[in-house]
């Protein structure tokens, strides 16, 4: 019986013992998140379905502290054109710069800019459809996840993924906004 006992608390104290990171939830954004996450990985598939900020909530695990990496499939179901991503994490840093890959052409992109907590990435030219950043589909073609570090288990991290759109589509949201401006300033006139 003493035997059993004690192998009952051995399994249970392994079991217990790797955690990976935890996916919470959406805490702000109307993106669609599908969490993928494993020991050592934060991975997850976001659907922009309209251009702004989507902010991810995951709680670290104790199998997460020594190396962790990061990677994402965006994908664009705006129809609008998106020329770069914009990245921020509440705590820790980027530790080293992966790979982000254009879905449609499959080209590199090589335009990253990894600044401690932010990270940004210019497409160039805008993209329509998908990005990966790292190797989201295992691809083991050269690409590289992100690295992330100074985190602890127990930590909140809080990753915003924002869609930077071309600059056509602010110009036209800016003209759009002028003329409605100016047919309510006229309505008000002929009211009055």
């Amino acid at each position: 019986m003493k035997k059993l006992l004690v192998s009952l608390v051995a399994a249970l104290g392994l079991m217990a013992g790797a955690q990976a990171a935890t996916f919470q939830s959406v805490v702000n954004g109307d993106g669609l998140v599908t969490d993928y996450s494993t020991d050592g990985l934060i991975s997850f598939d976001l659907d922009f379905q309209s251009l702004g900020t989507t902010t991810l909530s995951y709680v670290i695990g104790a199998a997460d502290t020594a190396a962790l990496s990061f990677n994402a499939l965006l994908r664009n179901l705006t129809g609008d054109g998106i020329t770069g991503f914009n990245f921020s994490i509440s705590g820790g840093e980027f530790l080293y710069s992966g790979t982000v890959t254009r879905q449609f052409d499959g080209s590199l992109i090589t335009d990253i800019d990894f600044n401690g907590a932010h990270a940004s990435v210019d497409l160039g030219s805008p993209e329509f459809l998908d990005v990966e950043i790292g190797d989201p589909l295992a691809v083991a073609g050269g690409q590289l996840n992100w690295g992330l570090t100074g985190l602890s288990a127990g930590d909140v991290l809080n990753i915003s993924v924002t869609a930077v759109p071309e600059p056509e589509s602010i110009a036209m949201l800016l003209a759009g906004l002028g003329v409605l401006g100016a047919v309510a300033r006229r309505r008000q006139r002929l009211a009055a």
